[in-house]
């Protein structure tokens, strides 16, 4: 697998961990 396609793995996999815990934060109201 070519780095440049690990890399953007890598931060989509970062992104979406980043999106389901804000979202958790979010959804609980603890803002």
């Amino acid at each position: 697998m070519p780095i440049w396609l690990e890399l953007f793995v890598i931060l989509l996999l970062a992104f979406v961990a980043g999106l389901a815990i804000g979202w958790a934060i979010w959804g609980r109201g603890s803002l």
